[in-house]
């Protein structure tokens, strides 16, 4: 079911009331619910029960009943399993969030929020621990997504270097060395030809769906880089085209982009440029 139809206070406030019917009315299924509520209350049908049956698997068993805390359940519930674009503003901080859902294309996504009373100034401690939760469970789904996009952007390298290895005549296949070992400073090894046999080249992979097109590097995969020179290369993969396009970085490419230190301060991350 969409998003915008479950995250909605009629229909956490249909499941609210199908879970007391569920535990009230002995041997009532979840399925026998809506007709039993509606039986004793007739007001029941202004309520999206459709959608209330939907949350109901998705909703902790054991959430109260009562009506502010349990909303804050069903927020919890929705945005963890749809993911929606606003969520990441949640991450930011719970000031900014309020802030930057004030616009009309937020009025309903507000207005849940504020039936929760997720929007109280000053917030309680109660309060500090339900966005501290959330918070966290948006970060580390991001993560997660991160993650599994740099997963997909290495197997693309490896499946490019099979096919460069073969158009160069080299008898070898790269070898995914980010999954054995992620400590060595690149992500896949792979060959090239020299005048006396092969060498190795050392491939970094970075994934990025960043508008305009750039990268993250940090000083310890720089140093890599720079120790190794021309036998190291980064591969960039725009996972936003479909299929992705590789941009293909040599380590004196990315030196001009690289931060430098000041006095007694360092750099440990740098933003990189792709360019058209």
């Amino acid at each position: 079911m969409e998003f915008d139809r479950l995250f909605t206070i009629s229909a956490f406030e249909g499941l609210r009331l199908l879970r007391i019917v569920i535990s009230t009315v002995p041997g009532v299924t979840i399925d026998a619910c809506p007709d039993a509520l509606i039986a004793h209350s007739p007001q029941a049908t202004n309520y999206d029960l459709g959608a209330a049956m939907v949350l109901h698997s998705l909703v902790a068993s054991d959430a109260t009943h009562q009506n502010v805390l349990f909303y804050r359940e069903c927020i919890l519930a929705v945005l963890l399993l749809k993911m929606p674009a606003f969520a990441k503003l949640m991450t930011l901080g719970r000031g900014r969030f309020i802030k930057r859902i004030k616009g009309d294309d937020y009025r309903d996504i507000r207005s849940v929020f504020r039936e929760a009373k997720l929007l109280e100034d000053p917030p309680s401690s109660d309060d500090i621990s339900w966005w501290d939760t959330i918070q966290g469970r948006v970060r580390l789904n991001f993560d997660q997504e991160r993650l599994a996009r740099a997963r997909q952007a290495e197997a693309l390298s490896l499946a490019s270097e099979r096919a460069e290895l073969v158009r160069l005549g080299i008898e070898r296949l790269p070898v995914w060395m980010a999954i054995d070992d992620n400590t060595v400073g690149y992500d896949v090894l792979s060959y090239r030809p020299t005048p006396t046999g092969e060498s190795n080249l050392l491939i970094e992979v970075k994934s990025t769906i960043a508008s305009p097109l750039r990268f993250y590097i940090t000083r310890n995969e720089w140093e890599n880089a720079d120790q190794v020179g021309e036998a190291y290369i980064f591969h960039v993969w725009d996972m936003e085209k479909n299929p992705a396009v590789l941009h293909v970085r040599t380590v004196e490419q990315i030196r001009p982009h690289i931060p430098l230190d000041n006095a007694k301060g360092k750099w440990k991350t740098a933003e990189i440029p792709i360019g058209a």
